[in-house]
């Protein structure tokens, strides 16, 4: 730089790579700097918009991408960014029609159509993401970012049964063929130190970081050499603690398919896990090369991946019970298949608000993809059966006055009074459960973190066992804390039960204040008996693997 001061596309370049390197505040000065020697730079005002996006800076982020498409309308990555930044902000109907703005100039950008399929699902209208992911796949029955969205929408759609929705996951599937790969030099010594890789784009500040972090803190370095394949892009502050808990770190952002694949047999690895399955991020293109011999995946998005070259799936008994469809041979842990670790800042326990309100505040705090028509109408029918009760909805989006109006007519066509119901953000989620009574969990996706957030926070969720495995979430936690009575078999009974339990004020207190202890006393919470029956599991995966047995 000593030698182009004065050059703003030489700072621009400077910044990138400051960037990459997960130094933001450096990279910010750099973007800034090429601004003020040449404002009408779109780069910079991308750029820039990236890092302080990376910052968490959203608001800021979106000005700047703003900025850069007064440049360049059809500047790529701004319109990414600012679709990824409004989203991030909530503003739905403003990335809805930014994408279609965009696809009305450009109607191949393949991308853009992707995040309108992934902001049509943030909106619960799931026949408009089939609708315009079936554009694509006639052109390109291959692109991978409109399969993601499409996968990922069909496991929310509140219509289609579990055989309909693992059709669809096998048609992916039956894309990726498993390659015929020779594992002959491989050691099969079944009691020697396993090397295991774990994939995953969420080793940095994501929810997953809860349910990851007691397995990799509890895990036998003595037995097992740990691998982590990342796939984050830039250094940020989790990310360095994640590195901490590895042997070996390889950063895999950006990086091929078939680069990673090769890095996997290098590193020699026996059981190759994947933590993401088809989310944002996913790296399941590196599994279909079936570069270790055996190959897992876990948590992620919590259904089958389709994928052949995946041998298991690991589960528990009740969230995936016998008869559940996977094309992986599911491997059953013996109690959850999840384990928390809540953040260190939470919020003190209160009593229930009805204690000061006089009625009962019912609430839901997860993401918006989860409602649907089936959902509301229960809801509705649980509001008309009390006429005191409140419903309070509250996550992202609905800071949103636009996304507010979306829901509020989706309410209002399944009979919710919506004069009963508070749509907000709450800056601090922990301190915003102190005002609900009872949580209502979504169906038939169930609810993950948003229901380990309430009961440490003591607030007890009525769920519905609905459609495997991700539509028994709920039921899982629920039957490892003992209390089966809040599960109900049919909408029916949901109504039913949220109706009873919201007379039941001391029941509500008694397990408000005691929730906590009797997570920390549940499998819940037991992270070195959870890493135990992990490895157990990899255990038992790679003695059938090394008598044989390909899988099962």
């Amino acid at each position: 730089m000593n030698l182009l001061p004065e050059d703003a596309e030489a700072h621009c370049n400077l910044g990138v790579a400051l960037e990459q390197g997960g130094r933001l505040a450096e990279a910010e000065a750099s973007y800034r700097k090429a601004l003020s020697l040449n404002a009408q730079s779109a780069n910079a005002h991308c750029f820039l918009g990236h890092t302080l996006r990376s910052q968490g800076r959203l608001e800021e982020a979106v000005a700047c991408y703003q900025a850069a498409l007064a440049i360049d309308p059809v500047h790529y990555k701004a319109n990414h960014g600012l679709k990824s930044a409004l989203t991030r902000v909530g503003r739905l109907a403003e990335t809805e029609a930014l994408c279609r703005r965009t696809l009305l100039a450009k109607p191949d950008f393949d991308e853009m159509r992707q995040a309108l399929c992934n902001t049509l699902a943030y909106m619960s209208t799931y026949e408009e993401v089939v609708k315009e992911s079936d554009r694509v796949l006639e052109r390109q029955p291959d692109q991978p970012g409109i399969w993601e969205q499409r996968l990922y929408c069909f496991s929310y759609h509140p219509d289609l049964s579990a055989e309909e929705i693992f059709r669809e996951f096998s048609r992916w599937g039956a894309r990726h063929p498993v390659p015929q790969v020779d594992f002959s030099a491989h050691d099969r010594n079944p009691n020697r130190r396993l090397r295991i890789g774990y994939v995953s784009p969420d080793f940095r500040k994501h929810t997953s970081r809860f349910f990851f972090w007691p397995l990799f803190l509890n895990h036998d370095r003595e037995a097992f050499e740990l691998f982590a394949y990342s796939n984050v892009q830039g250094e940020v502050a989790w990310t360095r603690l994640f590195r901490e808990q590895f042997e070996h770190w390889r950063d895999i952002g950006g990086v091929d398919d078939g680069t990673v694949a090769s890095m996997v047999k290098e590193d020699r690895i026996d059981i190759l896990v994947d933590l993401c399955g088809h989310m944002a991020g996913e790296r399941l293109g590196v599994f279909a090369l079936k570069p270790a011999p055996i190959q897992a995946t876990w948590l992620g998005s919590a259904w089958t991946t389709g994928l052949k070259a995946i041998d298991y799936a690991l589960f528990d008994p009740f969230v995936a019970p016998e008869g559940t469809l996977t094309s992986e041979t599911i491997h059953r842990l013996p109690h959850s298949f999840m384990v928390f670790q809540p953040p260190v800042e939470t919020a003190d326990l209160v009593p229930p608000p009805c204690f000061k309100n006089g009625f009962i505040t019912f609430g839901y705090s997860g993401r918006t993809e989860r409602l649907n028509h089936r959902t509301f109408r229960v809801w509705g029918e649980i509001l008309r059966r009390l006429p005191d009760a409140r419903l309070i909805l509250d996550f992202g989006p609905f800071a949103d006055p636009a996304t507010q109006a979306h829901y509020r007519a989706f309410l209002a066509s399944h009979g919710v009074d919506i004069q009963r119901v508070v749509m907000r953000k709450s800056p601090r989620i922990f301190e915003g459960l102190n005002d609900i009574d009872i949580l209502l969990d979504s169906f038939p996706h169930s609810g993950g973190t948003m229901l380990m957030d309430a009961l440490w926070m003591g607030v007890p969720f009525v769920t519905l066992a609905s459609r495997p495995p991700v539509g028994r979430l709920g039921l899982g936690m629920l039957m490892n804390l003992g209390l089966p009575e809040w599960v109900a078999a049919t909408e029916a009974e949901y109504i039913d039960k949220a109706c009873h339990f919201a007379g039941e004020a001391l029941t509500l207190k008694e397990l408000r204040l005691g929730m906590r202890e009797r997570m920390r006393n549940s499998p819940l919470m037991d992270g070195p008996g959870f890493a135990r029956a992990f490895e157990a599991a990899y255990r038992s995966m790679f003695e059938r693997w090394s008598k044989g047995a390909s899988r099962g």
